[in-house]
């Protein structure tokens, strides 16, 4: 009997323990695809991620060096990491500089699967370098870390998940295939994102030059209108005043010349 129990016993847990270990694959092959898949769209989800962390651990910094009791600690850890999480967000960019140097030095150790001080040190130094051009060079760099850290992940989980881990082929081929996969698709999503941004910047110059030209036409129209109205007074004023001619007298000059009397005097 109790052989039948201890029997039970070893099968259950090896049941559970495999349950277990594809529970961590699935999920790290699903976050390993939203990474490779959505890096650059997700870039202030990762930048708060990468906050969080540096703030959980400034926080538990501040309270060992205070001598904190543990649930004091506990709340200045969670308040930092939260703050920081915050301000990593609102300030993306500098939390993808930490973020990307952390990304490559993980990347890099779980590649070489060594954690020996030499490898951590030119890891840091890489991620570093990386971290610096992707300032400058902003959305490729995203593109292209997050698609190698995603593929890299989720190739690497489906391999294990299908016991080909011994198979060398399958080891580089897998996750290889899924870095092409990603990066190609977050290279299409930004390409449509920078046609709209074009064809929206397009439409609203047609839409200011349009305003122009119904500006110009209406300044047009007034001085049109302004001529005609002048040309108009002015016809008026040369009927008037050929008017006011014809309506004077014509004079007689003899007659008048005759009867002033200085003219005749001076006959």
């Amino acid at each position: 009997m109790n052989d039948v129990i201890t029997r039970i016993d070893q099968i259950t847990g090896t049941g559970m323990l495999f349950l277990q270990n594809m529970t961590v694959l699935i999920i790290t092959i699903v976050i390993g695809l939203i990474v490779g898949l959505f890096g650059l769209k997700l870039v202030r989800v990762w930048a708060a991620f990468m906050g969080f962390l540096l703030g959980a651990a400034a926080g538990g910094g501040i309270a060992a060096a205070a001598e904190l009791p543990e649930m004091a600690s506990v709340g200045v850890m969670l308040g930092a990491a939260l703050l920081m999480a915050v301000l990593a967000c609102i300030f993306y960019k500098i939390g993808i500089f930490f973020y990307m140097i952390f990304l490559v030095t993980g990347l890099c150790v779980l590649i070489t699967k060594m954690s020996t001080l030499p490898v951590l040190g030119l890891s840091l130094v890489l991620g570093l370098v990386v971290a610096v051009v992707t300032v400058k060079v902003f959305d490729p760099l995203v593109i292209i870390v997050t698609s190698i850290s995603g593929g890299f992940m989720a190739g690497g989980a489906i391999v294990s998940m299908v016991g080909l881990g011994e198979n060398l082929i399958a080891v580089i081929a897998v996750p290889l295939v899924l870095i092409i996969l990603c990066m190609a698709v977050q290279f299409i999503m930004r390409s449509r994102q920078v046609g709209r941004r074009q064809e929206e910047k397009a439409d609203e110059k047609k839409q200011q030059i349009s305003r122009e030209t119904e500006v110009e036409k209406a300044r047009m129209l007034l001085d049109d209108d302004l001529d005609e109205e002048i040309d108009e007074d002015y016809d008026l004023y040369d009927e008037d005043a050929e008017d006011d001619l014809e309506d004077e007298p014509e004079l007689d000059t003899d007659e008048d010349l005759e009867a002033d009397e200085d003219f005749r005097i001076i006959q």
